[in-house]
């Protein structure tokens, strides 16, 4: 498939709005929480942000869409901003359902142009690549429910079909306006990905520290978590994500890249050695105590070469 054409674009939007899945968030299978489930589900500090931001682009891509002078890619953007109201609204009612304190948080929306739905594209790649991982870790590790996750991974696939839509938007765009250099595009997308970061941060500084839980078990599973492992679990997650849609598409590179170079990097460092006990000094007639002991190095999965 040849990027920039009209079989391109017809391709990119057709995929999207055919695997559209129509549902109400009030009337999904939402499973009865109590106990230390209800008690971590109440203690994540993400909730107010993420659903202010989900509201937010709700308003951004549905304003945007109306700008668009090409009936079909204006009829899938309007979808996508169906689709981010609708993961507001999912976000609202799971803070209803669960008793999560949670005020609403205002955030200022954005300008509605192509440059501030590519910030936004890019960002969502970025979103989407560590939502992967840790809804996939959650349900590894027996954090969460199975139950409930279930619900998120169903969000978590549209996140895929939008940043899988708004990458090959973007190419077909730069494209066609004689932008097509690979090089090029690819700083101009560890640009997009900068700012998008820069205003992440900024927007999560009003973030409430998370609350203090006395879970001992949660704490065990927690320290557990490496960043080898979080990488292997979220590029892992990534192929499954993206072999769902249809192979012709582009699918966002620089997320699953830097995450290989990442995975890569730690599994080059030396093994790390504990240092909790300390060996005593002999003194006469006392044996040797072995205390310290090498850690080895990961070796599950193999990097994502995508």
């Amino acid at each position: 498939m040849q990027v920039g054409t009209p079989q391109h674009r017809e391709l990119f939007c057709r995929t999207f709005i055919e695997t559209h899945v129509a549902f109400e968030p009030e009337e999904l299978p939402w499973p009865h929480l109590e106990g230390v489930d209800l008690e971590r589900l109440r203690a994540f500090p993400f909730w107010r942000y993420a659903r202010s931001i989900e509201q937010r682009a709700g308003r951004m891509v549905t304003a945007f869409a109306k700008t668009i002078d090409d009936p079909l890619i204006r009829s899938a953007v309007a979808l996508q901003g169906e689709e981010e109201t609708r993961h507001g609204r999912l976000m609202a009612h799971a803070i209803e359902r669960y008793g999560i304190d949670a005020p609403p948080l205002t955030i200022a929306d954005a300008p509605i142009s192509p440059e501030e739905f590519a910030i936004f594209g890019f960002g969502e790649c970025t979103d989407s690549f560590v939502g992967f991982g840790a809804i996939a870790l959650a349900r590894k590790m027996k954090i969460l429910p199975d139950a409930l996750l279930d619900v998120f991974d169903g969000v978590m696939f549209e996140e895929a079909r939008h940043i899988v839509f708004f990458i090959n938007w973007w190419r077909y765009e730069e494209t066609r306006a004689g932008r097509g250099s690979i090089l090029a595009q690819a700083i101009k997308a560890l640009g997009y990905h900068f700012r998008a970061a820069m205003g992440t941060i900024t927007g999560a500084t009003d973030l409430p520290p998370m609350p203090a839980l006395d879970d001992p078990e949660l704490a065990a599973i927690v320290a557990d978590v490496t960043p080898a492992l979080f990488l292997e679990t979220a590029l892992a997650e990534n192929r499954r994500m993206m072999a769902k849609l249809d192979a012709r598409l582009l699918k966002p590179q620089v997320m699953p890249a830097i995450g290989t170079a990442l995975l890569i990097g730690i599994r080059m460092l030396p093994p790390r050695v504990a240092t909790s006990e300390k060996t005593p000094a002999l003194t006469d007639g006392a044996q040797p105590v072995e205390s310290l002991h090498a850690r080895p190095a990961a070796t599950s999965g193999q990097a994502d070469a995508a």
